[in-house]
């Protein structure tokens, strides 16, 4: 039996995608009145979706005063990376024990996805390739639900990976490293699968300078930068 989405669900779903694509940008004042009116609901189903979205920490919400997107910080992408790749590590040590050729074939044709995104340079198209890759590998690791709960707590590392495929030779890099490793998962060779997902994930480390030169606006500034 289907279950019913509730108008809240709906609103809520709406905008964290606008959110992780960045069609909402950071900073970016969020109107109830409008929202409400474009999905031709309430007020209250926005206010809800909005509080989840504040206890995401995708938006800031000050009573009284408004909401707004909030903005990428930078000790929360540490963070996030952190548990994308601590979780991620243990899970390939699952996938090789319960890997078999079909699963090897289907990380293989979501990287031709992102190929053919990469061609058209479609990013959001390219990153729901990627998240479809990474996902499956937490499927065949029997860990299907825990890739979920990165996709949820991972809000700002996930806005950052996107704003750095603006980066020369970003896109080209995770496909080579998408390739790489399912070569070595095809080899079950766990070592040097373990050293690739560490590259994959830590790369955005290096990344960060360039990007938070092209969008300086996007970031909240460190606790040490804040005028007392």
């Amino acid at each position: 039996m289907q279950v019913r989405r509730t108008a809240s669900e709906d609103v809520y779903d709406s905008i964290k995608e606008g959110i992780l694509t960045l069609s909402l940008k950071p900073g970016q004042e969020i109107k109830i009145n409008e929202i409400a009116e474009e999905m031709g609901v309430s007020r209250s189903p926005v206010r809800d979706a909005l509080i989840r979205l504040s206890s995401e920490a995708l938006v800031e919400l000050l009573p009284q005063r408004g909401c707004w997107v909030s903005l990428i910080d930078l000790e929360r992408v540490a963070e996030e990376r952190f548990l994308r790749h601590s979780l991620e590590k243990s899970a390939l040590n699952y996938f090789i024990d319960y890997e078999k050729d079909s699963d090897i074939t289907k990380l293989e044709y979501y990287v031709s996805l992102q190929k053919e995104a990469l061609t058209a340079k479609d990013y959001v198209a390219f990153f729901s390739y990627d998240d479809a890759m990474h996902s499956s590998i937490f499927e065949t690791a029997k860990k299907a639900r825990i890739w979920s709960i990165i996709t949820k707590e991972t809000g700002h590392y996930r806005r950052m990976r996107l704003l750095s495929f603006d980066q020369p030779g970003v896109l080209e890099l995770n496909v080579r490293q998408h390739m790489e490793l399912i070569e070595a998962l095809k080899n079950r060779d766990l070592v040097l699968a373990l050293q690739i997902e560490g590259e994959h994930t830590g790369k955005i480390t290096f990344e960060k300078g360039e990007i938070m030169k092209a969008h300086p606006s996007y970031f909240k500034k460190a606790s040490n930068e804040i005028k007392q």
